[in-house]
């Protein structure tokens, strides 16, 4: 695996293991005791069990999904450890029962740390942008998240 010299380079690794259906690659850009909580709440808790969910759902329903994002923020929270938002589009994903997904849109948090082999996800937390959702009026979180645009 190619050494991770920024957290961008994490972003960019995992854009392109997800597209290339390579849940080895993937499962490789998280720590061993790493957490992740995809987008209904299933939370795995272990690079094994990240690992072992992707494997299942690339070879069902994302097996012919693209997802393409964008870092949209990066901030350090402590000398090695880093908090990145990954805005992100996902296409060509099925339901079970094998129909067109659509396209989604989504958020990505992935809160990284720094280790002598380069940056590893320490803990990820995946959202889902739900179109219509409604918020308070005058509400900060009713803006639309930077990053791709239509």
């Amino acid at each position: 695996m190619v050494q991770m010299t920024s957290p961008e380079d994490v972003a960019a690794a995992f854009l392109d293991a997800w597209n290339r259906h390579d849940m080895d690659r993937f499962a490789a850009l998280f720590t061993d005791d790493a957490n992740f909580v995809n987008v209904v709440g299933m939370w795995w808790k272990s690079q094994e069990e990240i690992k072992a969910a992707h494997t299942a759902t690339h070879l069902t329903i994302f097996k012919n999904s693209c997802l393409d994002g964008e870092v949209s923020s990066v901030k350090s929270l402590a000398s090695g450890v880093t908090a990145m938002h990954v805005t992100w589009k996902l296409a060509g994903a099925s339901t079970p029962d094998g129909g067109s997904a659509g396209t989604r849109r989504g958020i990505l948090l992935l809160i990284l740390i720094r280790e002598r082999s380069g940056w590893r996800i320490k803990v990820a937390q995946n959202t889902d942008i739900v179109p219509g959702a409604i918020a308070p009026q005058g509400a900060e979180a009713a803006k639309t998240p930077r990053g791709l645009s239509d």
